[in-house]
């Protein structure tokens, strides 16, 4: 498995965004950084460039996740996983437009998230062979 791809976690709520930043280095991924708001996940993602996103539908700032992950894949061709509390089914029409690489659903679980992020770096490396 290529666990040389760089993930950046975007996750407003600081507790969270530490367990899940130490549950992805422990199973051998690059944390290339942790934003919580929409405003620092461009620049983020402008000096970085990121393999793969762990977005929180919920964040600080003007736009949700969904909005986030829309310019990511428009502008960047970053695809994401989502990351939420929540089950409301708007929401997910809503973030299924965005082509996700898939959702965790919170409290994240070690083993579902050590398996979304291979099956994430599989999808993303045969798109890239495209």
């Amino acid at each position: 498995m290529t666990k040389e791809f760089k993930v950046l976690i975007v996750e407003d709520d600081a507790i969270i965004s530490m367990d899940i930043e130490q549950r992805v280095k422990k199973a051998g991924w690059a944390v290339i950084g942790v934003e919580d708001r929409a405003e620092k996940v461009y620049e983020a993602v402008e000096k970085e460039r990121p393999d793969i996103v762990l977005m929180d539908i919920n964040i600080k700032g003007d736009s949700d996740g969904v909005t986030v992950a829309e310019k990511l894949l428009e502008d960047y061709g970053i695809h994401v996983i989502y990351i939420t509390a929540y089950s409301d089914m708007s929401m997910k029409e809503r973030s299924l437009k965005t082509d996700p690489l898939g959702y965790l659903v919170k409290p994240i679980r070690e083993a579902e998230l050590t398996e979304m992020l291979e099956y994430a770096a599989e999808r993303i490396s045969r798109l890239k062979n495209l």
